[in-house]
């Protein structure tokens, strides 16, 4: 596979990727969807034990968006299935590559293993006692704030936070060094984090962590703020971003193809 820069590298990527995605087994797809959902969350405990814990609640809310791309930055070095970044795989059905239908399965697998991997670090978190109780009352907060949005602003926010989360795994792709990957990332996961915008998987955890520890929220609520998180989260990423790149790359991608593999 050669190495490209901007659209045609994110075009080539992303039609390796969804070819190997494909490819993975159920039990693969589903484990490396738990370890990104855990590893989401493990930022977010970072993120929220420093904006409880600081004073001066702008700097707390920094540090802690300094903390958060930690998640992502795991997910990315390891490997492990996002269903925001994953969404950008609808390229290869704009290519014609694949059926929309086969990528709206893997996707929706990879987002069931997000939300398992979520849900699980959610209550260790309550039962190991990890929060004291003004990060515990953030949490709450959060969760009530988040199910209580107007469906129009949610949707909004959800489709602006992947048109971020995406553009900085765009820049990655572009990087042939690790190091600088995760520069990129972690750029663009503070930005996010600073926009304060929604994403479905960071969403889950903060969601159920409430719900596990008395937040006044039902599972109703937590499904439909989710439902809609997702949506808008795959029309950012998998309908603009890759959309917008498949545009500027399309008649590259052709001699992708017919390129020979270094």
């Amino acid at each position: 596979m050669k190495t490209y820069s901007g659209p045609k590298a994110l075009a080539e990527y992303i039609l390796y990727q969804s070819k190997h995605k494909a490819n993975k087994t159920f039990l693969i797809l589903l484990v490396q969807g738990i370890l990104a959902g855990m590893y989401i969350s493990i930022g977010a405990i970072g993120y929220l034990k420093l904006a409880a814990g600081l004073t001066d609640p702008g700097l707390g809310n920094f540090l802690g968006a300094l903390v958060f791309p930690v998640g992502i930055i795991a997910i990315l070095l390891m490997q492990a299935e996002l269903y925001t970044s994953d969404s950008m795989v609808m390229l290869a059905v704009y290519t014609g590559h694949t059926k929309i239908n086969k990528i709206l399965k893997i996707l929706f697998l990879i987002l069931i293993a997000n939300l398992i991997g979520a849900i699980f670090i959610a209550y260790l978190t309550g039962v190991a006692g990890s929060f004291d109780d003004k990060t515990m009352a953030l949490v709450i907060e959060k969760a009530v704030h988040k199910v209580h949005l107007p469906i129009g602003k949610l949707l909004a926010s959800s489709i602006l936070c992947n048109i971020i989360v995406s553009t900085g795994v765009c820049l990655a792709y572009s990087c042939r060094e690790e190091i600088s990957k995760v520069v990129v990332v972690w750029l663009a996961i503070t930005v996010f984090i600073l926009s304060q915008t929604e994403h479905v998987v960071a969403n889950m955890y903060y969601l159920f962590a409430g719900y596990f520890n008395g937040a006044n929220i039902t599972l109703l609520e937590i499904f439909y703020h989710l439902s809609v998180a997702a949506i808008g989260n795959f029309i950012g990423g998998g309908i603009i971003v890759s959309g917008a790149n498949y545009l500027l790359a399309y008649r590259d991608i052709e001699k992708i193809e017919k390129s020979p593999e270094e």
